[in-house]
């Protein structure tokens, strides 16, 4: 394959497995919470970064199944890897979905389009603490905590694990407006950071027997956790799956579990292509 042609400004970035941008986007809610931005006409994915202590925006386009287009402002050549790394995880562009094609067959269909990929955030840090926002409220509260944490502790990005203790949860339940989430958010972090589970960065890959053992983190956080380290084997269930399941099913999730067997470790994948697919129907009425 020919290497993407590069224009003044931009870094291509060649995909392994074909990736649509828009599919991935609408694949669930992250793209909505800050610092994300979506903006569908143009079809740009961007947010706010820092990199090695500078900050800046990080944009990317697509024109091919086979490739993404990264813009980013101010960053210089010396933060390209770093960059493209980001850029790689937001995507899931090195995870090889052949297992999952063959598991799922025609309920995996969206996969061979580019679809089946969980927009995920520059770190599995932020991808737990914003899992954390969605427990027990509404969708309009996690989007504007997100956002506190975008303004304050994060200076404008989304902040790491250190920035997150030194901000304390004082602050986080009365000023970000965390409520009880500030205390599992600040005791998950410590613990996390001690046992090495997640580095200074917010990488890592804990286990969900270890998620699970996590101050405030039940079976619904654990999973959808680890969903966004590819571990589809279990579906994160809580009141809106439930309801979803009630309502379009007529089931609940064990027996929709249990009528899902063939998917095996691709179960939560099938359900969240099951519901994009329902979307995008909706979507084209």
């Amino acid at each position: 394959m020919a290497a993407p042609r590069r224009r003044r400004g931009e870094i291509p970035l060649p995909l392994p497995f074909p990736v649509d941008l828009t599919l991935t986007v609408a694949s669930h809610g992250w793209a909505h919470l800050a610092p994300w931005r979506w903006d569908p006409e143009a079809g740009t994915l961007s947010r706010r970064e820092r990199i090695s202590g500078g900050l800046g925006t990080i944009a990317i386009t697509q024109r091919d199944p086979a490739a993404i287009v990264i813009c980013c402002d101010p960053f210089d050549g010396d933060a390209e890897p770093e960059v493209a790394r980001r850029v790689r995880r937001w995507l899931s562009a090195d995870w090889d979905p052949a297992e999952a094609i063959a598991a799922l067959g025609e309920d995996g269909a969206l996969i061979r389009h580019g679809g089946g990929r969980l927009l995920r955030c520059s770190s599995f840090y932020e991808d737990f603490v914003k899992t954390v926002l969605t427990i027990n409220t509404a969708w309009s509260s996690t989007c504007r905590m997100a956002a506190s944490l975008v303004a304050e502790p994060g200076g404008g990005a989304f902040p790491g694990p250190e920035a997150v203790l030194d901000y304390g949860e004082v602050r986080l339940r009365e000023r970000a407006k965390l409520g009880f989430r500030a205390s599992t958010v600040i005791s998950a972090t410590r613990r996390m950071l001690e046992d090495s589970a997640i580095d200074r960065s917010g990488e890592g890959r804990p286990e969900y027997e270890y998620l699970i053992g996590l101050y405030g983190i039940g079976p619904y956080a654990a999973a959808h956790c680890r969903l966004l380290l590819h571990d589809f084997s279990r579906i994160p269930v809580d009141s809106v799956v439930a309801a979803y399941l009630r309502e379009r099913h007529a089931s609940d999730p064990t027996a929709f579990v249990a009528s899902r067997a063939p998917w095996g470790a691709y179960l939560a994948l099938g359900y969240r292509l099951t519901r994009l697919r329902e979307k995008l129907e909706i979507d084209q009425r």
